[in-house]
């Protein structure tokens, strides 16, 4: 309650915590810095699950400073970035790495969100859907123990109550069903507001000519003066959704501001309060200041309904209020299943199941179509790291264009025949034929429909029509650089089979087709799994010959990880670009044959088995006995 309070003690606050927060989260541990999922994940993706123990302490005080002290932030974000550096940091006294290091921050997690919102079903989700990007039983199962075992805990310290006491809505009329599609299209915008809002923020703070240390002071002051007049953008904010919760349409909260513009300005000032909390330092969540817009937005449309709409056709503005918080929280992390049960076991109230299923699905969609990421997912994106995946995955995202490039034997002009043209393009072995100019930069491309529709009067046309008539300009083009998964979204978004791959002045050098990176794909998976079989049916036996000869001229090989190699991932070393040696399993010491997580370093005692030339694989096995520091590797 901030109403007796002076003005300068609601500036100071925030402002001290700031003042503390700041160079806390900027000497100590960086990573937590904002809500610490994206770290969470980049962890998990990139860094084989490992996690300052540092993260978790540093996180601690630096969120319940931010939470306590009045920012606009949450607190499930720092409860996932907690529980998984203590996961992170169990597994790594205990020798865990790769996919069991990995494991052990997804319950971390899982018990995390179980335990903040007692939500065990939803904490669950959450890690699969959002932390581990996927869920088979080896990965669930543990998931579930770890989210159970928090949750009782937390009932038996704090009790067994949802976090939200709401009245049982239902469906007041099967026309309201259009209703809640439309709320479903209003919680996308507002989610894509907010996570475009959020990262213009940051922007903003770290273009600031001020000391990184200092800019949460700064920001904490600023929430501070916003706060005088509308104080219930402090904090979770959980007080005021439940006050929008117990809504009856028609109230007046604030002196002369309806009810109705009160919430829309409080949806567009959270927006402005969160993204400047976490863009200029603050440590806390998101996940809260999404139900927060949600029932600001769920408010507004509903008490609008009820204004022009039959009282037999609508329900109260608080049931849309509860729906909405669902939906932008969907909106807004791309993880519908997660939103619909968290807020399901938010509130214990299955009778608004079915419309809130419905908008968080169709929110989901449509911000996907507005923002192909996540508020995740696109920090992730920003700062050039790889986003959620592993295993079969890493094939498409290790794998760059150059690998399966065509070289181009022969190229159109715009100048050319008809006749010319048609030769070319029936006669290119592919499905379409390229013009580019004298120097070889690329025009535009000529497929086989464009020439079928004229052949037959081809005779008649050959004066008339030159190549240029029959070309469409393309803007749908791949770098050599650029990874299979890349071209697998062209080929989906673009209807097309082939892609022209251009050098980066436009330079046209080859082309890759949609069945050549399928078929990769599947040899890839095909030789791992036989190779996995092979080895491990070759280790049963008591003597073994490392070196295998290939039908295709090349050799399998084991070789053992030495200082060369050790503590270096797979992915630092592109022993596939340096060598052209593709690493197909890895064998730590002591566990069995696996397929290589490119993020996860190599330890002495690992095995590497290989397949590659024999000269390729002889120079790999000469790096992996440097001594580091010494010589330089071999030249390729």
């Amino acid at each position: 309650q901030l109403a007796d309070t002076e003005w300068y003690w609601i500036i100071l606050a925030p402002a001290v915590g700031g003042l503390i927060v700041g160079p806390l989260v900027y000497f100590l541990a960086r990573e937590a810095k904002g809500h610490g999922v994206p770290e969470v994940m980049d962890a998990c993706t990139n860094q084989g699950g490992r996690i300052r123990p540092r993260v978790a302490a540093v996180k601690i005080l630096a969120s319940a400073i931010s939470i306590g002290t009045g920012t606009s932030v949450g607190r499930e974000g720092p409860i996932v970035q907690i529980g998984s550096a203590v996961g992170s940091s169990v597994g790594q006294f205990f020798g865990h790495k790769g996919e069991h290091l990995k494991i052990l921050v997804g319950c971390g997690a899982a018990a995390g969100i179980a335990a903040t919102f007692n939500a065990p079903i939803a904490g669950v989700l959450f890690a699969i859907e959002i932390i581990m990007g996927r869920g088979h039983v080896r990965v669930f199962s543990p998931l579930v123990v770890a989210a159970v075992i928090a949750t009782v805990i937390t009932r038996f310290h704090l009790g067994n109550s949802p976090a939200f006491v709401v009245a049982a809505y239902d469906l007041v009329s099967a026309w309201e069903l259009i209703l809640y599609v439309l709320l479903g299209v209003l919680s996308a915008v507002a989610g894509v507001a907010f996570i475009k809002g959020l990262y213009a923020l940051e922007d903003f703070w770290d273009l600031l000519p001020v000391p990184q240390y200092a800019k949460a002071m700064f920001g904490g002051a600023l929430i501070g003066v916003i706060a005088i007049w509308l104080p219930q953008i402090m904090g979770v904010g959980y007080e005021t959704i439940e006050q929008v919760l117990h809504w009856e349409s028609g109230q007046i909260p604030l002196g002369t501001m309806t009810g109705l513009g009160l919430l829309l300005m409080l949806l567009a000032v959270k927006i402005f309060a969160t993204g400047t909390t976490i863009g200029s330092g603050g440590s806390g969540g998101i996940f809260a200041p999404s139900l927060f817009i949600g029932a600001c937005l769920g408010g507004a449309f509903g008490t609008l309904a009820n204004m022009f709409l039959p009282a037999d056709m609508v329900a109260s503005p608080s049931a849309y209020a509860l729906v909405a918080m669902g939906a932008v929280v969907a909106a807004t992390t791309h993880a519908p299943l997660t939103a619909i049960l968290i807020v399901f076991e938010l509130t214990d109230r299955h009778t608004i199941i079915l419309p809130l299923m419905l908008a968080c699905i169709i929110a989901t969609v449509l911000a996907q179509k507005l923002l192909p990421e996540s508020i995740y997912t696109l920090k992730l994106v920003r700062r050039g790291s790889r986003g959620v995946g592993g295993g079969e995955a890493e094939i498409m995202t290790a794998t760059q264009v150059s690998e399966l490039n065509h070289p181009i034997e022969k190229t159109l002009h715009l100048e050319d025949s008809l006749a010319d043209t048609v030769d070319s393009v029936l006669g290119c072995g592919h499905s379409q034929q390229y013009v580019t100019d004298d120097k070889g930069f690329l025009i535009g491309v000529i497929t086989g429909d464009d020439v079928a529709s004229i052949i037959r009067d081809e005779g008649s046309l050959e004066p008339l029509v030159v190549a240029a008539d029959l070309m469409h300009r393309t803007t749908c083009s791949v770098f050599p650089d650029n990874t299979l998964d890349r071209c697998m979204t062209l080929f989906s978004q673009h209807h097309i089979e082939e892609l022209p791959v251009v050098e980066k002045d436009g330079r046209l050098t080859g082309w890759i087709g949609q069945a050549d990176v399928i078929a990769f794909y599947n040899r890839e998976i095909l030789n791992r799994d036989a190779l996995i079989k092979f080895v491990e049916g070759q280790t049963t036996k008591k003597t073994r010959e490392e070196q295998v000869h290939l039908t295709s001229g090349e050799i399998k090989d084991e070789i053992p990880v030495g200082s060369g190699l050790a503590g270096k991932s797979l992915r630092e070393l592109d022993l596939r670009a340096r060598f052209g040696v593709n690493v197909y399993a890895v064998r730590h010491r002591g566990s069995a044959t696996t397929f290589p997580d490119p993020s996860v370093p190599l330890a002495r005692g690992d095995t590497l088995v290989v397949v590659g030339s024999e000269e390729k694989v002889a120079e790999v096995r000469q790096l992996t006995q440097l001594q580091s520091g010494s010589s330089k590797p071999p030249q390729k």
